[in-house]
This record gives C-alpha cells, structure tokens and sequence, in this order.
C-alpha cells in the first residue's frame, strides 16, 4: 500500500465574496495570498477541512489546541466540512454551506458573511483519490454531500458509468454537475432531513452496479442512513468492504461534537 504522507495547513482567510447557488446551498469564497497559495499546492478539492468560526465580533482566530492559553469565550467553534475548490489563477478558495437557518454556527456564520470577514480553515495535503478507480460507480448522498460528490464528478474520467441518488430539500436545490463520466441522477427531495430520509429505502429498490464490472459506492449522509446502507451493502448483498465507503457526515438532533463522541462509540466511521 502506497504511503501517502499528509501535510497539514492552518490559516486564516479572508471573504471575498459569498453566493447563493441555490434557495439552500451558499458558495463563500475566500481571497487566497500568494503564501497561501504555496501551502495549498497539495490539497485536493473535495477533501475535508476542519473551519474555525471565530466568536461574534472577533476578527482574530485562536487555533484550538492542547496548549491553548486563551479565555474560552475567545476560542472558535470548529466544525468539519469539504474543500469545495481551489482557483490557483485567481487566487479563491471555495466552500459551501447548508443554509438552515440558524440552526448551528456554520450555517449561521455563512448567512451572515460578508466580505472582509474571517475564518479559520486547516486542510491536509494529500494525494490520494476521493474514490478508487472503477468501472461503475453509486454515488450516495444527502444535502451535505454535495460538494464531495460534486468534487468526485469532476475528477472522474471519461467512459465510466455513474449512477447517483442525491438527496436535496426541493426542486430548487437541485445543482448541475460537470463530469466527463455517463452521469444519471435521482434526486430526492426532503424539507425536514432531520426528521428522518428515505434515501436508505430507495436504495434498496434500486438496481445496482453488475457484479461482472470493477465497482464502487461512495455515501455520505446522515448518521441513521448510512447505518442502514452500510449493514445492506455489507450484510444483505454481500459488498466487499473495499468496494464501498460509508461515512456519517451527520446526526439528526445532535451537534457534530456530540455526533462524533456517538459515532465513534459505535465505531460506525
């Protein structure tokens, strides 16, 4: 197994500008400085982040960690999210947000944005695929999911076939990728994702890639659907664990740090 070493990046950005894609998804982008611009070489789109969103009215960003000397109420919230894009020529780093509301600090921090604001952003360097190579791929996922699953399209190559199943609040929320790959999608549509999906269910009526064909299913959603599909890939229908990789990006009713202690209780990562 090749040994990919990863480099970690921790640094504050700027707002440039921010936009609404759809009625909820905002797409904020930050301005990149050329030093910046040396640290990001290895960092891939679609690779996870980690945002530090500073308290209200602070525009300086105190790094969390073990040795932290700050007052509490100076230090930032983080939350885990996905490196949308990287423009080397323009200098613009992208992320986008969930608008729900105020309903968690990065949701809320996005709507209120404006340029000139900061934020907190620590990545790693990595040169590992999003998704292994295949011949036929399943691509799962709610809301959140979007920017990953968009991040893959793109990096897809010509002549493999794509099939998605993607789960938005409404019609309006539906987005349009680019990808070279034979791209089909279902899109599905749920205006209160936290009182539970039905995206576990239609997957299971679905029919799936031909077991003949090198293939691969990428989800990514709420912490119950990925439970389901992953003891239906892995008990029901007999996947190979490597031909599938299920991550819970969320739980309903529970902040990410209250997720991720359950999560990792149940060892469902």
């Amino acid at each position: 197994m090749e040994n990919y070493q990863k480099k970690v990046i921790r640094s504050v950005f700027t707002v440039k500008h921010k936009c609404f894609i759809t009625p909820h998804y905002i797409r904020v982008i930050f301005d990149v400085t050329n030093e910046q611009l040396d640290l990001l070489v290895d960092v891939k789109s679609g690779s996870n982040n980690k945002i530090y969103i500073p308290p209200k009215g602070m525009n300086v960003i105190y790094f969390t960690n073990k040795e932290s000397d700050a007052l509490p109420e100076l230090l930032p919230v983080m939350r885990t999210y996905t490196t949308r894009s990287i423009d080397f020529e323009k200098k613009e780093l992208s992320i986008d947000f969930v608008a729900h509301g105020d309903n968690g600090p990065a949701s809320a921090w996005a709507q209120k944005a404006e340029a000139g604001d900061i934020l907190g952003i620590a990545m790693k360097g990595n040169a590992k695929d999003l998704v292994p190579k295949a011949d036929e791929y399943l691509l799962i996922g709610d809301s959140t999911a979007l920017p990953v699953i968009a991040s893959i399209l793109e990096q897809l190559p010509k002549g493999v076939n794509v099939k998605a199943v993607l789960e938005v609040y409404g019609k309006k929320d539906k987005v349009d990728f680019v990808s070279q790959a034979n791209l089909s999608i279902d899109w599905v549509y749920n205006k209160n994702p936290e009182k539970g999906s039905e995206l576990s269910k239609l997957i299971k009526k679905i029919s799936l890639p031909d077991t003949r064909m090198k293939r691969f299913a990428f989800i990514a959603a709420e912490y119950n659907t990925v439970k389901a599909l992953r003891s239906y890939f892995k008990e029901e229908i007999g996947w190979e664990r490597s031909e599938f990789n299920a991550s819970s990006y969320w739980k309903a009713g529970k902040t990410e740090t209250e997720s991720n202690t359950e999560r990792r209780e149940e060892k469902l990562d």
